[in-house]
């Protein structure tokens, strides 16, 4: 067997360890991240290309499509995985805050992202659709840093890092309550008290 082959194979297994998927749903999600890694885009037009098989690409990008339209994803499972993948679960970390948009087509993807800091970047862990433009509010932001905390706890948070946009009384007395410290940017023309 090709190194490449093995390569495939243990990914897959590490892989089903974490989500359990049916084999031929297994070897679709596994064919799109080695055509991610090829390509460097997350578009299926072009990963169609990349994506190792023998069938035609129109038929590779029908797969992928299909991947996303027919299966359900569970997120707390990816989160999961992130989240032993990178040795989290047995240390302590920051996490991260942000929010990111940008247009698809006519389309405003808005979204909020939590993630943990790691060797100087974000790993986006979990990710709230804002059905709106602008900011979050510190209902959206508790939403999100409960669902981690359910799932994950708060004994390894040594802090949240957030930009200026992520302040309000709410939402930092909210953190105050539950002992989660936090770095927050504020404005030049900001004050604390």
């Amino acid at each position: 067997m090709k190194s490449g082959q093995l390569q495939i194979n243990e990914l897959r297994n590490i892989l089903n360890e974490h989500f359990h998927w049916h084999k031929a749903r297994l070897d679709c999600f596994v064919s799109m991240l080695l055509a991610l890694l090829a390509v460097n885009t997350v578009n299926l037009t072009q990963l169609a290309v990349s994506f190792p098989s023998r069938a035609l690409i129109s038929s590779r990008y029908r797969r992928m499509q299909r991947f996303f339209s027919e299966h359900w994803i569970d997120y707390d499972d990816v989160a999961w995985f992130i989240m032993r993948l990178f040795g989290f679960s047995d240390s302590d970390y920051y996490l991260s805050l942000d929010r990111t948009n940008w247009k698809w087509g006519k389309t405003d993807i808005n979204l909020l992202v939590l993630a943990v800091v790691y060797r100087g970047a974000a790993i986006p862990v979990y990710w709230l659709p804002l059905n709106k433009r602008g900011n979050s509010n510190s209902r959206e932001r508790i939403a999100l840093l409960k669902r981690f905390i359910d799932q994950f706890g708060r004994d390894h948070i040594k802090g949240l890092l957030a930009d200026r946009e992520f302040i309000g009384d709410q939402w930092l007395g909210w953190l105050l309550e539950q002992k989660i410290p936090f770095t927050i940017r504020i404005r030049n023309n900001g004050y604390t008290t």
